[in-house]
């Protein structure tokens, strides 16, 4: 989370609210509300369990059933993704639009690749490597962070997703590659009937809501969507480093034991913790944007503005933290209970 937060301090200071850099932001919207899909906690939920127990026999496991679906839906998700963005691209009518189609084919790439990704930490979680998949997932946004302002001087918004690229690459080379050599042994039957779809909307509803904003902050053709872009990577850091946890621990406790109490505690940390972060941004939303965007690019007019998308965004913030706590008995529930329902 930190590497990830540094990035958006590196982006500032890049591109500020320049057009292109708005372009970009609503060209990858798209991209991003598709990955909320195919990759993250929702999809962890739905698969680990699966995998835990077959590696819990202790007997040797074949990936080639794993690796085979993998391959037919990346090449779909990349198309899909092609479908989604091209029309978007027309929309936006850059002047540089063969770059921007470039991007668009580099960002359906990292879309597949992340997707790809996403499977392999869950396998390596599901055979107990634990220390293997944090070292993994840090090294990836690490590498993608070193490379981003070099990248992003000499190529522009394309080194953006160039670095991203690099990130992903290295993670594929150094941790996947073993695992694909994992042929041997009892074959895992692997489709897309093991991905609970209700599961993957609802685990990630909060963000889906953030990315639909921001993409609408996007289609007036201004860089207000730049404005929203930063207002909301500083309201994120409450959602994902506190609630989110939060939410974690509350869904353990009630897969463990049903307790309405546990609900109730959850719901109303998260309205107090809501609300204080109202209060927060408010009182010293300005100078806390100051603090951490106003250099390079990124100007004085830019911190007021992003100012007052932050004051307005907090208030809907408050919603996204109660909401996203509420459901929680929701996924508590039997994976075959929810699929029956």
């Amino acid at each position: 989370k930190g590497f990830g937060f540094f990035r958006e301090i590196i982006l500032a200071f890049l591109f500020g609210s320049s057009i292109i850099y708005a372009n970009f932001l609503l060209l990858k919207t798209a991209a991003d509300l598709f990955s909320q899909f195919t990759q993250g906690a929702s999809l962890q939920a739905n698969l680990l369990s699966k995998f835990s127990k077959i590696y819990n026999h202790g007997k040797e496991v074949s990936l080639q059933n794993v690796i085979h679906f993998l391959k037919q839906v990346s090449y779909k998700i990349f198309l899909l993704s092609q479908i989604i963005q091209i029309p978007l691209l027309f929309y936006i009518s850059p002047e540089n639009i063969w770059l921007f189609v470039l991007i668009s084919i580099v960002l359906g790439i990292l879309i597949s690749a992340n997707f790809f990704s996403s499977i392999f930490w869950i396998v390596m979680q599901g055979k107990g490597e634990f220390k293997k998949f944090s070292i993994s997932t840090t090294l990836d946004i690490f590498i993608s962070t070193i490379l981003l302002y070099p990248l992003s001087f000499m190529f522009g918004v394309v080194g953006i997703v160039f670095s991203r690229i690099a990130g992903v690459s290295v993670l594929i080379y150094k941790y996947f590659t073993p695992m694909f050599r994992e042929v041997n042994g009892e074959k895992i039957n692997f489709s897309i009937n093991d991905i609970n779809f209700s599961v993957l909307l609802l685990g990630n509803f909060a963000h889906i809501i953030i990315f639909l904003s921001r993409f609408a902050a996007g289609l007036d053709g201004n860089n207000n969507i730049t404005f929203f872009n930063y207002s909301v990577v500083l309201l994120n850091v409450f959602l994902t480093a506190i609630i989110m946890n939060l939410n974690t621990i509350v869904l353990r406790n009630l897969s463990l034991k049903k307790e309405g109490r546990i609900i109730l505690l959850s719901f109303l940390v998260s309205l107090v913790l809501g609300l204080s972060l109202v209060f927060i941004i408010n009182l010293y939303g300005f100078y806390i944007i100051q603090f951490i965007f106003q250099r390079g690019a990124f100007t004085v007019d830019d911190t007021y503005k992003t100012f007052l998308y932050a004051k307005d965004l907090s208030f809907s913030f408050v919603l996204i933290f109660v909401s996203s706590a509420l459901f929680q008995p929701f996924f508590s529930l039997n994976q075959k209970k929810i699929r029956k329902d």
